[in-house]
C-alpha cells in the first residue's frame, strides 16, 4: 500500500445510536469538555436567514408569493444551508482520521488529531439545528458526493490541497456571509466559532502543501478535481431556484431564465470564483493549476440561459 494513499468506506450515512444509549451521555460528556458553547437549536424549521441572503428579494415570483409560500421556500433554502452544513462537517470528522493516518511527523499527527476533535464539535453544534431524517436524502447532493469521492479514494497531495486549501479556505468566506445575514443569536455564534477553527486548517493545509514537490500527473489530478469543483459553482444558485418552483409550481425555461437573471447569477457566480481564484493563488503551483483551469474555461459562470437550461 503506498504511504500517502489509503482507500476507506466513509459511510456518511452510518445511523445514530438511540437517544437513551448509554454511549450518548458519555460523548456528550466528552464534547462538553472540549466547548463551553451550547447551542439550543430550538426549531428545526425555520428561516434562520432573510430573502436577501439568497437573493430571493430580486426576484418577482417570490415577492409575488403569498407570505405562507415565501416563508416556506424560506425555510427549505435554510434547510438546505444547514444540511450541506452538516454533512460538510461530517466529512471533516473523517478527512482529519485518514489524514492522521498518512501524516509523516508526530505533529503532524498530533494537528489532524485536534483538527478531528475541532470537526466532531462543529458537527454537534450544526446537528442541533438539523433533523437527521430529513437530512437522509441530502446526502446524494452532487457536492457531498464529490466531497465523498475525494475521502474515499484520493491521496493526501489532492487532500490537503482540495479540503484545507480550496474548500476550508472557501468555508471561512462562506460560515462569514452566513454569520453575517443569520437572525438566530446561538447560530451566529455556531459560525463564528468555526472561522476561527477553519482558518486553522486552512493555514496548515497551505504549510504541508508547499512543502512537497508535485509531479505533472498530480497536478493533473488536482485540475481535474477542481473542475468538477468549479463546475458546481458555475451553474449558479440550482437548489434556490428549485425551491422556487416546488412552492409556487411548475417554472418555464423563460420562467427560470429570469429568475437567475434577477437573482444576477453571473455576477454573484464570478464573484465566488474569484474567491477560489485567490485560494489558488495563495499556494504552491498556482500557475500551472490556474492556466490548466483557465484554458478549460472553468473560471466561467454559466449565463442565466445556461442556469436554465440545467436546472432540473
Amino acid at each position: 500500500m503506498s504511504s500517502d494513499k489509503i482507500q476507506i468506506e466513509t459511510r456518511l450515512d452510518l445511523p445514530d445510536l438511540g437517544s437513551g444509549h448509554d454511549l450518548r451521555r458519555i460523548l456528550s460528556s466528552a464534547l462538553k469538555s472540549h466547548t463551553a458553547l451550547q447551542p439550543a437549536g430550538e426549531s428545526l424549521l425555520q428561516a434562520f436567514w432573510p430573502a436577501a441572503h439568497f437573493n430571493l428579494d430580486r426576484v418577482a415570483v417570490y415577492r409575488d408569493a403569498p407570505e405562507e409560500e415565501r416563508e416556506l421556500i424560506l425555510k427549505e433554502c435554510s434547510c438546505d444551508t444547514l444540511e450541506e452544513a452538516y454533512y460538510i462537517e461530517k466529512c471533516g470528522i473523517y478527512f482529519a482520521s485518514k489524514m492522521c493516518l498518512l501524516s509523516e511527523s508526530v505533529q503532524e499527527r498530533m494537528l489532524y488529531s485536534l483538527f478531528g476533535a475541532d470537526e466532531t464539535v462543529h458537527f454537534s453544534w450544526i446537528s442541533r439545528y438539523v433533523s437527521t431524517e430529513a437530512a437522509a436524502d441530502f446526502i446524494h447532493n452532487p457536492f457531498i458526493e464529490l466531497l465523498d469521492d475525494l475521502l474515499r479514494d484520493q491521496d493526501k497531495i489532492t487532500l490537503t490541497y482540495v479540503i484545507q486549501v480550496i474548500l476550508e479556505g472557501w468555508g471561512i468566506s462562506h460560515y462569514r456571509a452566513l454569520s453575517k445575514d443569520c437572525n438566530d443569536a446561538g447560530l451566529v455564534e455556531v459560525f463564528d466559532h468555526i472561522i476561527k477553527d477553519e482558518a486553522r486548517h486552512h493555514s496548515s493545509g497551505l504549510v504541508l502543501f508547499n512543502e512537497r514537490r508535485l509531479s505533472h500527473d498530480q497536478i493533473e489530478s488536482l485540475v481535474e478535481v477542481l473542475s468538477r469543483l468549479f463546475l458546481m459553482v458555475r451553474v449558479g444558485p440550482q437548489s434556490i431556484v428549485s425551491k422556487v418552483e416546488r412552492v409556487r409550481g411548475h417554472l418555464s425555461r423563460a420562467q427560470k431564465i429570469k429568475i437567475f437573471q434577477e437573482m444576477e447569477c453571473e455576477q454573484e457566480t464570478a464573484g465566488k470564483l474569484q474567491t477560489l481564484k485567490s485560494l489558488i493563488r495563495s499556494a504552491g503551483y498556482a500557475e500551472p493549476i490556474f492556466d490548466a483551469l483557465d484554458r478549460a474555461g472553468a473560471f466561467k459562470p454559466f449565463s442565466a440561459a445556461e442556469c436554465a437550461a440545467v436546472s432540473v
